[in-house]
């Protein structure tokens, strides 16, 4: 059993703009082919969906509408390893047992935090982008190149404390394609 993480060190949490009615997020799998190296997926991750709508980690150079996990792979609302509650008494039985988690898209109107980013140092209106798996730094926002790489957002804050104590990357999600 791996050990457990802190409940906060790895989230996707608004800054503004989110939660409202006209809120802009997706509610989907993760894709069961994403490499055991890249697992567990953690909260705030960039994601996309492949051609069978399910998740997968970072935008690379696809034109593709990036999208930002609000839960980890392996939150008991996502995953449940627990046993089978049709036939294990007492078995942890979670909120949401679609196994689907749920991402904010990059095209809603608000201000994000992700502890899932590249420790660099960030400048607002620094483009970013996500490496796909087998990249470096899969699902990981870090500095892109405009019309090279698939933006994803624009630094607004930079690096700040997520609300928890944990340092996060504050931009706004801006999906800009490449040529």
């Amino acid at each position: 059993m791996a050990a457990p993480r802190q409940m906060t060190a790895n989230t996707l949490n608004a800054l503004k703009g989110w939660p409202q009615m006209n809120a802009v997020d997706y509610h989907a799998e993760l894709d069961s082919g994403i490499p055991s190296g890249d697992l567990p997926v953690l909260a705030g991750a960039v994601v996309h969906l492949n051609a069978n709508g399910n998740f997968i980690l970072g935008v690379g150079n696809d034109a593709v509408m990036p999208m930002f996990l609000f839960n980890s792979s392996d939150d008991p609302d996502v995953s449940n390893d627990g046993g089978d509650a049709s036939t294990d008494a007492g078995v942890f039985v979670p909120i949401s047992p679609t196994g689907q988690a749920m991402a904010l898209v990059a095209v809603g109107a608000y201000e994000l935090v992700s502890t899932a980013y590249v420790d660099a140092a960030y400048a607002p209106n620094d483009p970013l982008t996500a490496d796909k798996s087998g990249g470096g730094n899969p699902g990981q926002l870090q500095a892109g190149t405009l019309y090279t790489n698939m933006i994803v957002g624009l630094v607004s804050r930079g690096v700040v404390d997520n609300g928890y104590g944990k340092n996060a990357l504050a931009f706004w999600p801006c999906p800009v394609f490449p040529t």
